[in-house]
């Protein structure tokens, strides 16, 4: 018989209760969820009762419990750093960061070596990594000498309360939102690639050549809300757009085209559990594909979490977690400096 492996859960806003909390609840013969813990201890103790987990007093509290074998990171990115070492000298076994990783590339790679040196999985909530339709992209190109001459990334999605309120239904009572912060450009393009276009870039630069560097050549944001960068690494041209519009049509797309053929790959948005992406594949042999199955990349990353704490499964190389996010970092830096320029010019 399987042992149950024991979950902590650090912050229980939106992302755990819409995410983690569903997938771990249909989950329960390889999770539980052991403790829980949040800044607000009214929604903390919400979520013990909910879950049947018990509340910690703290951070510390939490890495400490004996019964935490993975803990969860679903709390503000400036803390992830101080959190995710702090897990892993703790002696946990595995630790999921929600994106990103940190807050900067020295963080990111002080959260590696913490991991490479205690022999914890590390892996951060990049879902599309995980998703059954890149997982039959990845194999289909094992052995294809695919060098796209072209990577786009597009996402079109509903303004955020909106969608947010459609895709999903909160578990426990959510405080209302402070006013909403007022953003300078150059801040609010880098929000824009560290919290929305990071979710595809993962995937972007397992496309590129290995070790290019990206040179973003041109950054804009879009009205009402959205962002079109375009970006070169080595001799691939890379286009992020971002459109948040007033209906509820949505569409996330990936594709990368080269001499040897196109990937296309269409995914549900984030924060929706409505099965995986799809995949089609196009050369001159024909049109392949990967048709969009029931289990999506958030069942995909527990799975493998599952695998690696059993041993079933090899443990992540952590410096490629840390790789991902100073390869956004980077973009999102230059896009920045760009927006920056252009409104003292």
């Amino acid at each position: 018989m399987k042992q149950v492996i024991g979950v902590g859960i650090v912050g229980t806003g939106l992302a755990f209760q819409a995410i983690h909390a569903c997938r771990l609840a249909s989950m329960t013969a390889d999770f539980a969820v052991r403790a829980v813990w949040d800044p607000d201890c009214g929604r903390a103790d919400a979520a013990g009762q909910w879950l049947g987990a018990r509340v910690a007093t703290d951070c510390e509290d939490l890495f400490a419990d004996p019964d935490v074998d993975v803990v969860v990171l679903a709390s503000p990115a400036r803390f992830h750093a101080e959190q995710a070492i702090a897990a892993i000298n703790a002696g946990k076994r595995a630790v999921l960061v929600e994106k990103p990783l940190c807050a900067t590339p020295e963080e990111a790679d002080a959260i590696a070596r913490a991991a490479l040196e205690r022999g914890v999985a590390l892996l951060v909530g990049a879902m599309h990594l995980h998703d059954p339709a890149w997982l039959a992209s990845e194999a289909l190109l094992e052995d294809n000498s695919f060098a796209p001459a072209m990577v786009r990334s597009s996402i079109i999605l509903p303004p955020n309360a909106r969608f947010e309120e459609w895709s999903t239904e909160p578990l426990l009572p959510v405080a209302a939102q402070p006013t909403a912060r007022t953003f300078a450009p150059a801040d609010l393009i880098r929000l824009c690639v560290l919290e929305l276009a990071i979710h595809d870039l993962p995937m972007v630069r397992r496309l590129l050549p290995p070790g290019v560097e990206p040179r973003v050549v041109s950054a804009r944001l879009r009205q009402p809300f959205g962002y079109a960068i375009s970006l070169v690494a080595g001799d691939v041209l890379v286009d992020l757009t971002c459109t948040v519009h007033g209906h509820w049509q949505t569409d996330w797309t990936l594709e990368a085209v080269g001499p040897a053929g196109r990937l296309k790959l269409d995914f549900t948005p984030s924060f929706v559990d409505a099965g995986s992406g799809s995949m089609t594949w196009q050369d001159k042999q024909g049109l392949r594909g990967h048709a969009s199955s029931d289990e999506n990349g958030y069942y995909g990353q527990w799975q493998a979490i599952a695998a690696m704490l059993r041993a079933e499964r090899a443990l992540p190389d952590p410096f490629a977690a840390a790789g991902d996010f100073r390869f956004a970092h980077a973009i999102a830096e230059q896009a920045s400096e760009l927006i920056a320029a252009e409104a003292f010019a």
